[in-house]
């Protein structure tokens, strides 16, 4: 069968529900195996992902389309209805025949094509009741959970945490495409240098205050793919992720260590701010991912990255002690959603064994921190139970730490918490949703 943009798109899909990968990865290898042109390609993308984020309010009006609600459906067939009614629903560009028809003849090819009629009819009943099909209204678990396609556990989590008005500001902020954030590799240009390479090609990089290094780029297509990606000029970090990286106010000629850097993101912005004079130890549990560190590092020219294969649960027997240490650690991944939005709809329940791994990490890595040495705690989540109650618990529990408190040029704080600790919202200066406690070693260096 020839690959379309419509069955590219439920292939990956599918590949998803079983496998559990990563969004991005998924649908990249789907497009580059289908050998899409550029237009059916954006169609499969935004089909993609459009089903991903919008899954919960796409299940509830098919299921109100279906003469028995309760019936289980094949989970390829269900995952077709789910783009054919995303089609319906949210791509206004997409006539309703051509999204019902172009699902009908996807079904001849499931199970024999026995399920061909059951997509047609409720496919069409979707066009006609559309205009009809009536959503909770209001601000109810139930409402919340459909408007904005997040199950009602999640919701509830960040209302008792940061409360109903914090909450529903972070609902609408998820809703937003996030910008697209690169660190410019100071080692080799400067940002109003690689600005004026890119312009060339029609992309525009918008540089940040602050950090040094950040800009927004805006442009068409994968960064990856350019020719100044290749040559090491930039990689791909959100800001973020860029912020927490200053608060371990790197300089050059130190010995950094950071503790969970697969793919790499972090340790290339410390690296630079060593300006590559000194030594960042990158370390990573599995060896393909340490393989991924130490590819990304030749590629941008930073010699001073050693990368190794180590537990963070373990001993880092061995090593020197640090001037800085960061533990950047494995969670839920909840401040992320908007550009991994497969990860709205893990259960809250799947990650109450996350604490424990976080805080043995945070422990290990603050064995190699030197006096007066900073040791930075961070997530890229949402709950307190990951982020603030494992910094208050290290800090009760190893008073050779103080609390480092900081600020960070155009970020907010929202939310009630200790001057150590930041929590980043999409809303208030932040880009992903990100937390970071930082911590000092008694004694001088």
């Amino acid at each position: 069968m020839r690959a379309t943009a419509r069955h590219t798109a439920l292939q990956a899909l599918l590949q998803m529900e079983e496998n559990e990968g990563y969004s991005n990865i998924v649908i990249d290898k789907a497009l580059r195996s289908a050998g899409l042109d550029h237009r059916d390609g954006a169609l499969a993308a935004t089909i993609f992902y459009g089903v991903l984020e919008k899954r919960l309010p796409l299940d509830y009006a098919l299921k109100s389309c279906l003469k028995d609600p309760k019936k289980k459906l094949d989970t390829s067939v269900w995952m077709l209805l789910r783009c054919g009614a995303y089609q319906i629903l949210y791509l206004d560009r997409v006539p309703d025949s051509a999204a019902v028809n172009e699902a009908v003849e996807e079904a001849k090819t499931l199970k024999k094509g026995t399920y061909a009629g059951l997509v047609n009819g409720v496919l069409r009943n979707l066009v006609r009741r559309k205009s009809q099909i009536v959503f909770p209204e209001g601000d109810s678990l139930e409402a919340l959970s459909l408007r904005y396609s997040l199950p009602k556990e999640l919701i509830a989590l960040w209302q008792r945490s940061y409360g109903k008005k914090l909450c529903g500001q972070l609902l609408e902020a998820f809703q937003q495409r996030p910008s697209l954030y690169i660190r410019v590799n100071t080692v080799k240009i400067r940002t109003d240098q690689l600005a004026k390479k890119l312009s060339d090609k029609g992309i525009a990089l918008s540089e940040l205050e602050f950090p040094l290094g950040a800009a927004i780029f805006e442009g068409e297509g994968s960064p990856a793919a350019l020719p100044e990606f290749q040559e090491g000029l930039f990689h791909v970090q959100d800001l973020s992720a860029q912020l927490a990286c200053q608060l371990l106010e790197v300089k050059p000629g130190q010995m950094v260590c950071d503790c969970c850097a697969a793919p790499g993101g972090k340790t290339f912005t410390l690296a630079q701010a060593l300006e590559n004079k000194g030594i960042i130890y990158s370390f990573d549990l599995y060896k393909g991912r340490v393989k991924l560190i130490e590819k990304g590092a030749q590629r941008l020219g930073l010699n001073c990255v050693q990368a190794e294969q180590r537990d963070g649960l373990k001993p880092y027997d061995g090593l020197p002690l640090m001037d800085a240490v960061l533990c950047d650690v494995p969670c839920s991944g909840y401040g992320v959603i908007r550009r991994k939005p497969e990860i709205r709809y893990k259960p809250v329940s799947s990650i109450k064994d996350l604490p424990k791994i976080q805080y043995g990490i945070l422990e290990n890595g603050a064995s190699l921190v030197k006096p007066g040495g900073f040791l930075v705690y961070a997530t890229c989540t949402l709950n307190p139970a990951e982020n603030g109650e494992v910094a208050q618990r290290f800090l009760c529990s190893h008073p050779e730490f103080e609390p480092a408190d900081f600020s960070l040029p155009g970020v907010a704080r929202v939310v009630e918490e200790p001057a150590h600790t930041l929590t980043m919202l999409p809303f208030a200066g932040g880009s992903d949703g990100f937390f970071a406690a930082r911590f000092r070693r008694k004694g001088d260096l």
